[in-house]
């Protein structure tokens, strides 16, 4: 009887650390709250937005990310890696249509594409991959 309580205990432990390995991982606390896009700087091109109040990034939970993308929304899966690793998973976003002008696909796609993220006087900065260029946020107030 006591091995019987020793394996079901044990059962429990390996259930619970099976259950903890699957929860996404915390988003990092640098990163809390709602971030607006201000510009994007690549060898190729500086590009200021316009309107920064219209395209925005939080990560609402752990293993979330959610974006406000001119007329559309988006959200889908995050993951953090070490030394400032992000992978953005596939995410699903509305289709509306925006004005003329808008950013908001480049947005979406460059956001999802994102390989790295730092956060340097205030400002996340999303590095593309290959020195494509860098997406520049400040914090919504």
């Amino acid at each position: 009887m006591a091995g019987l309580k020793r394996l079901a205990a044990a059962g429990l432990v390996l259930a619970v650390a099976a259950h903890a390995a699957d929860a996404p991982a915390p988003v990092p606390p640098a990163l809390m709250g709602t971030w607006r896009w201000v510009e994007t700087v690549s060898s190729a091109e500086t590009l200021r937005v316009d309107a920064p109040e219209r395209y925005e990034l939080s990560f609402p939970e752990p293993g979330r990310i959610a974006l406000r993308a001119d007329c559309n929304r988006a959200a889908g899966g995050v993951t953090f890696g070490q030394a400032g690793a992000i992978k953005v998973g596939v995410m699903a976003m509305t289709r509306a249509m925006c004005p003329e002008g808008s950013l908001s696909d480049r947005f979406a796609q460059d956001v999802g594409r994102a390989v790295h993220w730092s956060v340097q006087d205030g400002a996340l900065k999303l590095d593309l991959p290959a020195d494509a260029g860098t997406l520049r946020f400040v914090k919504a107030q």
